[in-house]
């Protein structure tokens, strides 16, 4: 192998490694190709672990998009704050979490050190991003100013405000008139890669067109990172250290100047739940069946629904998931989905089975089972019309 092919071979796998998503459980991604037909992707487990799995962006032009959404990590009450959710957006196990307990009152400096919620200057919790943590951090400043009375009103508030969807559509058509000039310069500089300047030195060789095809690389790596920088300045207007360092490498690195959309768009709907981002991408049947999965998680969490037997934190959960229950529904019903019609049992595979779990609904021939899968969740019986 020559040098010049070692070389091609060394950028195809750092853009390989660039098309890499890593998705932590309690985060959903949606992704595209064309732009047209939206997929659903949850954490891989033959290319992952406990804490989440790698999902593949579109490698070819049009290069996709990839969007991901969050579940808040921590249960919020009048009371306090608790770093453990009982709910789960994914089929199987929930993400570890470390079910720290703080207190309003005992609640005094907040502060964010990357993806590091710090709580009185001890790690409470990691958040998915570096954006997500300082949203997440913002919010517990703002709480913790308040009165219990107004604090469970704005627990409510912040949880309905995660199924905007109005508000989260227009985000998305935001991020699509600031991001086509990324777009653009990251598929040009795909053709120029691959065909263009492979094509030249097949022809002429590398010694006489290197100069020429390194100007013209780094016209469009600095093209990509300034139109970057333009577009996530007005997404993101806060992120300033995070806007320079992604511009100067997508400035110097070609492998990532070719996903530089996907820096633009990974970060952009975080703040909200999932099935909000479902109902505004996916089709009508597909945004149904995860709904259902959703309300079914957030009336029946796998067990164990608390980390400890701890009053405050048994009342926080419980006030949390009340509150998650109550806007998921309202959601729901807003979308002219009724909640008692969506999350109707399901009928018996055949007449051996007896009984359901009510969150995953794998079925079992004993009416008083419980479904390991859900960690030891009571399975409900079928009624069967009498006779039967």
């Amino acid at each position: 192998m020559s040098d010049l092919q070692l070389l091609f071979l060394v950028l195809a796998a750092l853009y390989g490694a660039e098309c890499l998503c890593w998705l932590r459980r309690g985060s959903v991604a949606f992704s595209t190709w064309l732009g047209r037909s939206w997929g659903i992707r949850h954490p891989g487990t033959l290319a992952g672990n406990q804490s989440g799995g790698f999902i593949l962006a579109a490698p070819l032009p049009p290069l996709g998009t990839v969007l991901i959404a969050h579940q808040i990590p921590f249960s919020l009450s009048p009371a306090g704050v608790l770093a453990f959710v009982a709910t789960n957006v994914h089929p199987g196990w929930r993400p570890a979490q470390s079910g720290g307990f703080v207190g309003w009152e005992n609640l005094g400096t907040v502060r964010v050190r990357g993806k590091k919620l710090l709580i009185n200057g001890e790690r409470f919790l990691v958040a998915a991003t570096p954006s997500f943590a300082r949203h997440l951090g913002a919010e517990l400043e703002r709480l913790v100013k308040l009165t219990p009375p107004q604090r469970e009103i704005a627990v409510s508030g912040l949880l309905r405000a995660t199924f905007d969807h109005p508000a989260l559509a227009a985000r998305l058509r935001d991020y699509e008139s600031r991001s086509a000039g990324v777009r653009r310069l990251a598929n040009a500089l795909f053709l120029y890669l691959v065909v263009i300047a492979p094509g030249l030195i097949w022809h002429f060789g590398l010694g006489r067109t290197w100069p020429g095809l390194l100007l013209g690389l780094l016209t469009l790596t600095i093209a990509t990172a300034i139109f970057f920088g333009r577009a996530h300045r007005a997404l993101y207007p806060a992120a300033d250290e995070e806007r320079f360092t992604q511009s100067l490498t997508i400035a110097l690195a070609p492998s990532s100047a070719l996903r530089a959309h996907d820096t633009l768009s990974r970060p952009l709907v975080e703040c909200f739940h999932p099935l909000a981002l479902a109902k505004v991408l996916l089709p009508n049947n597909e945004f149904r069946s995860f709904a259902r999965r959703v309300l079914l998680d957030v009336r029946h969490p796998a067990r164990p629904c608390v980390p400890s037997e701890a009053p405050e934190v048994v009342a926080t959960e419980a006030f949390a998931r009340h509150a998650l229950r109550t806007a998921t529904e309202e959601f729901l019903q807003q979308q002219e989905l009724p909640p008692d019609e969506l999350g109707v049992a399901p009928a018996p595979a055949d007449a051996a089975c007896r009984s359901f779990c009510p969150r995953c609904e794998a079925q079992f021939t004993l009416p008083l089972a419980v479904c390991g899968d859900c960690g030891g969740l009571a399975a409900v019986e079928f009624q069967r019309e009498p006779g039967r």
